[in-house]
């Protein structure tokens, strides 16, 4: 009787060992089945730095970036302080400042192209000519040093789409996408990329180097 609990001891021992470990009732790793599972690694599995030339020919050429921090967010920087540094050029017609009444820019300002096409608007004309540079001046000042960086934007935004439609309404299409300009003047365009320039800043941020960074690291609660 010894004998044969103990073969039969033994038996369900050597059974045990190797089943899955799904099959065994304590839980311990299967030694032979981890063995099993472990597979040398490949060489193009390992970590091995890629060339620039890798990059431009291989397959990240394709790839799209959808992490926006680190090394991806360098070229926003300078995106963002020139594009408020030419809106502060925008906006100080006639002057340093922006609405210098009185001056001929200003006054021509009015009267070519509030009046004529924005003469639907509520108010003198002179105010909308006033908003018009205070938008763009200080916006400008605004995005350039990275504060409030959102709602200057969506000004800058809303002035940009009024840009477009005052080019618009004067010239037209101009022939896009594929017609020439005879002065080469492609009025439409240039507001219309400075559109999408603050429909992304006002949908991501200032970015880094920026006051507002700043400012959301000292009082911010959320884990990034």
């Amino acid at each position: 009787i010894i004998c044969f609990y103990l073969a039969t001891g033994s038996t369900s021992l050597l059974v045990n060992s190797f089943a899955p470990n799904h099959d065994r009732d304590w839980g311990t790793t299967n030694t032979l089945t981890s063995k099993k599972n472990i597979l040398p690694l490949s060489p193009s599995d390992k970590n091995e730095k890629e060339t620039t030339l890798e990059r431009l020919t291989g397959p990240k050429l394709f790839k799209t970036v959808t992490d926006w921090n680190g090394i991806h967010s360098v070229p926003l920087v300078p995106l963002r302080i020139m594009t408020g540094l030419l809106m502060i050029h925008h906006g100080s017609e006639g002057g340093l400042l922006p609405a210098n009444f009185g001056t001929t820019e200003f006054q021509g300002f009015i009267d070519f192209i509030i009046k004529p096409y924005f003469g639907f608007l509520p108010g003198p004309p002179e105010l909308w000519s006033a908003i018009h540079d205070y938008v763009e001046y200080f916006g400008g000042i605004c995005v350039s040093l990275g504060f409030l960086t959102r709602p200057a934007s969506l000004s800058l935004l809303v002035t940009m789409i009024s840009a477009v439609y005052f080019h618009l309404s004067a010239v037209g299409l101009q022939g896009f996408p594929i017609g020439h300009v005879s002065n080469y003047s492609y009025d439409f365009e240039e507001p219309t990329l400075y559109a999408l320039i603050f429909l992304l800043f006002f949908f991501n941020g200032a970015g880094p180097l920026s006051i507002d960074s700043i400012i959301y690291g000292q009082i911010s609660q959320e884990d990034d």
